[in-house]
């Protein structure tokens, strides 16, 4: 392999971009020599002319328009490990791992993470489902960059961004009996209810955390099969605002109001990382990415 075939690529491929010797050399910042050097050492390496003769030196051979989009291939996969190698030697991370809240909105945050990802092509992002009954130890503990969750308070050791607002209610399936007694419900009329609850780990005593109501309490560990026994009519659950849209916009799913506030509990959407280690400079990119994409209030998710 020649040792400039990248140099010497990138020239062909600008002199096809630009239509012109001359053109190509002021993109590339290189004398018309030196261009017109890389696309002849070129040439004679393949065998072949890639481009044509005379007045149409900018007009591809057949066989030139051949190899264009491969040469194209090469010169990016280059300029892509250039920029990589660039991030390595400033001493910025490229992974990043992260705990996600069960009830983090995840449409605002696949919105955020497509911005992240067209300016980080590079970045290995690894994110780990999580709930406030163990998010905490787990972000303490574990090795994670940072935590994206819905708290009501935050610990004292943790330091965290405030993202947006958000406010749980009570849903249940458009049949359910709940969906059918005059709204605002009394706190008794859940009792009498079926509630289905986020636990993540069969080692969670789900009796001290999050918000129970009823004595007929059903755990699951999955967000998407709480969605679809809620919409079943099996019971009814505590949901932040976006999670189950679609259901709702189709008229499966209602949302309830209580007489008692306990059934509205506000929370904060934040991205949080402990007070001793904040993330790097990869992440705290992440976070501005996040902060950016969820500046309105959003939900999603159950507990």
């Amino acid at each position: 392999m020649h040792p400039n075939l990248v140099d010497h690529l990138q020239a062909f491929c600008a002199i096809v971009d630009q239509g012109s010797l001359t053109a190509a050399a002021r993109e590339l910042r290189r004398p018309i020599s030196s261009v017109s050097y890389s696309l002849t050492q070129l040439e004679a390496q393949c065998g072949f002319p890639l481009l044509g003769t005379g007045t149409s030196r900018a007009e591809l051979t057949p066989r030139g328009r051949v190899l264009l989009t491969e040469a194209r291939s090469v010169v990016e996969r280059a300029r892509s490990f250039t920029t990589h190698a660039q991030s390595l030697e400033v001493g910025e991370e490229t992974r990043l791992r992260v705990l996600v809240d069960v009830l983090f909105p995840r449409a605002d945050l696949n919105r955020a993470l497509r911005d992240f990802a067209l300016a980080h092509p590079h970045a290995r992002c690894q994110f780990f489902s999580s709930s406030l009954a163990t998010l905490w130890d787990e972000l303490r503990d574990g090795d994670f960059d940072f935590a994206l969750t819905l708290a009501a308070a935050i610990p004292l050791d943790i330091s965290a961004r405030h993202l947006a607002s958000e406010v749980l209610a009570p849903v249940c399936a458009a049949g359910h009996r709940l969906a059918r007694l005059p709204q605002p419900l009394p706190m008794r009329a859940f009792d009498r209810e079926r509630q289905i609850y986020y636990v993540g780990s069969p080692l969670t005593d789900m009796e001290r955390v999050g918000r129970l109501f009823s004595p007929d309490v059903w755990t699951v560990n999955d967000v998407d099969a709480i969605k679809s026994m809620v919409v079943a009519g099996l019971g009814w659950c505590f949901s932040a605002s976006r999670t189950f849209a679609a259901e709702m916009q189709r008229g499966e799913v209602v949302r309830l109001t209580c007489e008692d506030m306990q059934f509205h509990p506000a929370r904060t959407i934040v991205v949080a990382w402990p007070a001793h280690r904040r993330p790097g400079p990869l992440g705290q990119q992440m976070v501005d990415a996040l902060t950016a994409g969820l500046g309105n209030p959003g939900g999603a998710g159950q507990g």
